[in-house]
């Protein structure tokens, strides 16, 4: 009898010490360059979307964000949002359209141009603008933000 016993304790400690292995096999995390080339890849299809909210929750509370359209700096999400506003209302139709980038486990620079309608004195004005923003990531959170245009404004009636 105790001799059942402890065959029976011993195969069901057996059974639950192996229902407990997690046998399916398990991928590895991401690394950190991967994870920003998916932060960056969202920045701009939201970009695209014009989705305000999760593109300004992208940044950190103290991202320092620089750009040719503000003087000086723009802080944390309150900058991010002044900035977005501002774009998707001026260029409700903007396209951002990513050509090269470089990304490795701390920044992401981002070559792209953005395409869209301006409104003009007497018709909206078609301009195509080469932008280059270097990123600066920590934590999946865009740290700071620095913009550099090449402006080149085409017009269409």
């Amino acid at each position: 009898m105790i001799a059942n016993l402890r065959l029976i304790t011993c195969t069901t400690a057996f059974a639950l010490a192996l229902a407990a292995c997690d046998t399916k096999k398990t991928e590895p995390a991401p690394s950190p360059a991967e994870s920003n080339a998916k932060l960056i890849k969202e920045h701009f299809q939201l970009l695209n979307e014009h989705e305000l909210k999760p593109l300004i929750a992208q940044y950190d509370t103290k991202a320092v964000i620089v750009t040719s359209d503000y003087p000086g700096e723009l802080h944390g999400q309150p900058g991010a949002d002044q900035v977005f506003h501002q774009t998707f209302y001026v260029s409700p139709d903007a396209k951002y359209l990513v050509g090269n980038t470089i990304i490795n486990d701390t920044v992401a620079v981002v070559e792209y141009d953005v395409i869209g309608l301006r409104e003009g004195h007497d018709s909206p004005i078609r301009y195509d603008v080469r932008n280059c923003s270097v990123f600066k990531i920590k934590d999946n959170k865009i740290i700071s933000e620095a913009t550099y245009v090449n402006s080149k404004l085409y017009n269409a009636k």
